[in-house]
């Protein structure tokens, strides 16, 4: 089955709503986006299926980016795709910021549901540079998330150490709940504790409490300077072994390289809302999740291991949402593929090796719907 059949059962309302033309140009730029795996403007012009030339779907991509129509109709592809993703009541959403431009230009806020060892984004937003991490960007963020959840969903936002307390509350605020991240110089104190300023510890000072077992600590006030009651919780990670290493094989002694490796060796000093009755483990757990959306910025912009968005020389924030809309719209096909490969038992045929553990996958279910879905255009075309 092709990904615009996919598409057309699975996200009839928001498509049937759209001019025909515009929703056929749309769905043919995301079949391109599936078989090209590229996100630039002339990759995806050279992937158009059925294309002799390249001149015509390069117009019809460009058009395509700046159609003012569209740009309004996006959140309705997302809040339609959202009703496949969001399953319960109570669904785990990881939101984080990501760099799209090396000049940082522009800079991409995602929310994105983990299933399938990938997580899949429901709503992306593109901020220029010097909105990168403002409580006024974030509340305009929420807003719009609100707008394409559910009613009566009630989630719970993960975020990492990049979100703090006007973050958590706003989205207290809008009724949700939130688990977050604590590093550096943020100080805590006991709520039942007086305030004075010799009882409130830094981060750094709580990680000497770490231990091999999970510690809940229980209620605890955050942020010295205006105060957010949270429940607290510390967690030591096992070292995983490995080493960042260089050109010539000997770890990698820059400044980067050393940032990311005390990051990756502090303890996690977690904090969730007061109102979160999950026990300690669930939380470690929901918050090990949250690497998922890591590695879906690096399928966007790498141009060895993903979409290769890096490239893309598109500098408008408008045309850039269109660019993300086609890729989420490619990823949600794939994964779509991919469960009903699951289901009908043949995802073992198409992984690149097979797990000696039975209840673990070999690759995610969104890549292996790309395969598949691979596997058929190149049977198709040898037909």
């Amino acid at each position: 089955m092709r990904a615009t059949e996919v598409l057309q059962k699975c996200l009839r309302d928001a498509l049937g709503s759209m001019h025909a033309l515009r929703s056929r140009v749309l769905l043919r730029a995301v079949e391109a986006m599936i078989h090209g795996s590229r996100l630039t403007l002339m990759d995806l012009a050279r992937s158009w299926p059925d294309a002799e030339r390249v001149r015509a779907p390069l117009k019809a991509l460009d058009r395509l980016l700046g159609n003012r129509h569209l740009h309004v109709e996006r959140e309705h592809l997302y809040k339609a795709m959202a009703r496949w993703l969001v399953r319960n009541k109570q669904p785990t959403i990881v939101i984080d910021w990501s760099d799209l431009k090396s000049d940082r230009s522009w800079h991409l806020l995602r929310a994105a549901i983990p299933v399938g060892g990938r997580s899949l984004p429901i709503l992306d937003m593109v901020f220029p540079n010097g909105q990168q991490g403002s409580p006024k960007a974030e509340k305009q963020f929420l807003q719009r998330l609100a707008h394409v959840l559910p009613d009566d969903v009630r989630p719970i936002l993960v975020t990492d150490a990049g979100f703090r307390g006007p973050w958590f509350r706003a989205v207290e605020a809008m009724g949700w709940q939130w688990l977050g991240r604590l590093r550096n110089t943020t100080y805590l104190r006991p709520v039942e504790v007086p305030d004075e300023p010799g009882e409130w510890v830094t981060c750094k000072a709580m990680y000497a409490l770490a231990a091999r077992r999970p510690r809940d600590f229980g209620s605890m006030d955050i942020a010295r300077s205006n105060p957010l009651t949270a429940r607290v919780m510390l967690h030591a990670k096992p070292p995983k072994g490995r080493k960042h290493r260089n050109r010539q094989g000997v770890p990698a002694c820059n400044s980067n390289s050393r940032k990311n490796a005390q990051r990756e060796s502090e303890p996690w000093l977690l904090v969730a809302s007061p109102s979160l009755t999950l026990s300690t483990r669930q939380l470690i757990t929901l918050y090990g999740r949250r690497m998922q959306i890591e590695l879906s910025f690096r399928d966007l912009k790498s141009h060895r291991y993903g979409q290769g968005f890096e490239d893309s020389l598109t500098r408008k924030g408008a045309r850039i949402e269109v660019l993300l809309l086609l890729s989420a719209m490619a990823a949600f096909a794939s994964w779509l593929v991919g469960m009903a490969c699951e289901r009908c038992g043949i995802d073992a045929w198409l992984a690149p090796f097979r797990s000696r553990r039975s209840d673990r996958h070999d690759v995610s279910t969104r890549s292996c719907g790309s395969v598949e879905k691979h596997s058929c255009d190149v049977g198709r075309a040898h037909a």
